[in-house]
């Protein structure tokens, strides 16, 4: 049980909601009804993440001894090996998913190895380049929509449309996440800087400017959306998604008085369920139905339920030092 636990703790339950969300979203521009190869494709775009929490667990122990210590102690208790296995599995589970539902997701799944294996590993380490490591970090829910988009009834057929909507929805959904990432690697200023990774924030000479930085991306890319529903080929009813604001900048100001590495760790936790809300608005917003407020309501509940019950490696137990025993393993 101890074991399983590490696991669940380690590929991290609440980070696994974005992608779906983001796929569904390009799922209701296609306009593509809810049935079984919608299924396989939210499945698959829980494994990706999921795969790719258990890599970086692995490939991660030089900056999460500093960062987050008490997740040593996790992968310890897991077993590197496991771990390793459960990355390899999860690519070989996509890619049965990805034969079932067609030929674009089959290509989207070999990109999506490139992005589980590269983001992290010793040999290309893209999360330690400041502008590539956010791209990729990006495509994290660029990606599951991409998929979205693209989904039709046939395993052959790619959609056309003749709106802008999905191409403008999609360049923001980019750059979103992209300052997510940076906001992401604030908490994470000390360790990434200790081993050498050249973060964006890592760049900055403080981890208060750091945080300034964050908080100026973030507050442009959720303050520019209504702007851009007026301007873009966009439903005027998305306009009320932009209401995401209030939350976004509120948080980010929490982040720029942050002094402690727990407060930091706090606000990039609450910026999760401010990125899940977002989501579940956008779905609806592009395809108001009980269906997609339910989709909306589950992701919430699921990050309500990881957070009570702690089953995060990311918890403020695991930034005590005092907490991990073991070393960083050769």
């Amino acid at each position: 049980m101890a074991r399983f636990n590490a696991i669940v703790e380690l590929v991290r339950p609440r980070t696994l909601l974005v992608s779906p969300l983001a796929f569904c979203v390009g799922a209701a521009v296609a306009d593509h009804r809810f049935d079984l190869v919608m299924l396989l494709g939210i499945a698959f775009h829980i494994i990706a993440p999921l795969a790719a929490n258990a890599r970086n667990a692995v490939t991660d122990l030089v900056e999460d001894g500093k960062n987050v210590p008490g997740r040593l102690k996790l992968v310890e208790t897991a077993g590197v090996g496991t771990l390793q296995r459960i990355v390899f599995v999860g690519l070989g589970v996509m890619l049965l998913i990805s034969l079932l539902i067609s030929l674009v997701q089959t290509v989207i799944w070999a990109f999506s190895v490139f992005l589980v294996l590269g983001y992290s590993s010793p040999r290309f380490r893209l999360k330690g380049r400041p502008v590539i490591g956010m791209a990729v970090f990006s495509m994290a829910v660029t990606e599951p929509y991409i998929a979205g988009v693209l989904l039709t009834d046939s395993w052959w057929e790619v959609p056309r449309y003749d709106s802008s909507l999905p191409l403008v929805l999609g360049v923001f959904i980019f750059f979103w996440y992209f300052a997510k990432g940076i906001m992401k690697n604030v908490p994470d200023y000390a360790g990434d800087k200790e081993a050498g990774l050249r973060t964006i924030p890592a760049l900055m000479s403080s981890q208060h400017s750091a945080a300034w930085v964050a908080a100026a991306a973030t507050s442009l890319v959720y303050l520019a959306f209504p702007v851009l529903v007026l301007v873009a080929d966009m439903p005027d009813r998305l306009v009320y998604v932009g209401l995401m604001a209030l939350p976004a900048v509120g948080n980010m100001a929490t982040m720029v008085r942050a002094r402690t590495q727990v407060e930091y760790n706090l606000a990039g936790q609450r910026d999760m369920y401010v990125s899940v809300v977002f989501l579940g608005f956008l779905l609806f917003g592009v395809q108001p139905s009980m269906g997609s407020a339910l989709i909306g309501l589950i992701a919430v509940a699921v990050m309500v339920g990881t957070d009570v019950f702690g089953m995060d490696s990311r918890m403020s137990r695991h930034l005590d030092r005092a907490e991990s025993t073991t070393g960083v393993p050769a």
